[in-house]
């Protein structure tokens, strides 16, 4: 089998690995081996980009906080005189947002009250929106009433006072809605503008509270229910 004739070449074995049929075989070898590994690089830095690039912008906005303010832009029914009152408010909310990758919100459903050391004078549904991306937002026309609201002595003596004056603040409490759930808090935010100026507030403070739930008329006929059933016939 090794002989060969003469002025010829032996045929290369390619079955051996002899030759380039087996470099190839090789090299496409070594590829497939090193794949694995360049895929779970490739799936890592996919993954990895963004858990890093996120958390960097968002740096950018630590420190910075929204900033929330109340205008009275107009009222009318105050009249000191008069034990009781039938007011009436045109507000503005203001949501000034310096971050650029946070947003705050007020919530579709909350409810401004307007009151006067302690008296409650009037409210008005909020239509709920944002402030995002470094810039003021706002929502006008924002309208609060009362009707017949009686108003302590005391108040409408010190509302006399302040009126002239330009000093009368009013404190205006944006009440979030209240959902009820073990965990769930209800958000207030407390503003104090003055009237009759029509500047901004200064900046609101935010609490947050636990909900309030209203009376039950299903829970109550429960429990009549139960006292019928107990009371001796």
């Amino acid at each position: 089998m090794g002989a060969h004739a003469a002025g010829t070449e032996p045929l290369l074995d390619l079955e051996a690995g002899v030759g380039g049929g087996g470099c190839c075989r090789g090299l496409r070898a070594l590829f497939w081996s090193f794949l694995p590994g360049i895929l779970g690089t490739l799936a890592a830095l996919v993954l990895m980009v963004p858990a890093l690039y996120f958390p960097y912008q968002w740096s950018f906005d630590n420190g910075k906080y929204p900033e929330i303010t109340v205008t009275v832009a107009g009222f009318t029914g105050l009249d000191p005189s008069l034990p009781t009152m039938d007011p009436a408010f045109d507000l503005t909310v203001r949501i000034a947002e310096p971050r650029r990758w946070s947003t705050a919100c007020v919530e579709r459903g909350t409810t401004a009250v307007v009151s006067y050391r302690g008296a409650r004078l009037a409210s008005g549904p909020v239509p709920g929106f944002c402030g995002r991306n470094e810039n003021t937002t706002e929502a006008s026309g924002v309208m609060a009433w009362g009707a017949a609201v009686p108003v302590p002595r005391f108040a409408r003596d010190r509302l006399a006072e302040e009126m002239p004056r330009g000093e009368a603040d009013v404190d205006v409490a944006l009440v979030g809605p209240a959902r009820y759930c073990v965990n769930c808090v209800q958000t207030v935010i407390e503003c104090r503008p003055r009237l009759g100026r029509g500047e901004a507030s200064p900046p609101c403070s935010v609490r947050y509270q636990s909900p309030t739930l209203p009376d039950d008329p299903a829970g109550r006929r429960v429990q009549v229910a139960r006292k019928q059933l107990r009371t001796p016939q």
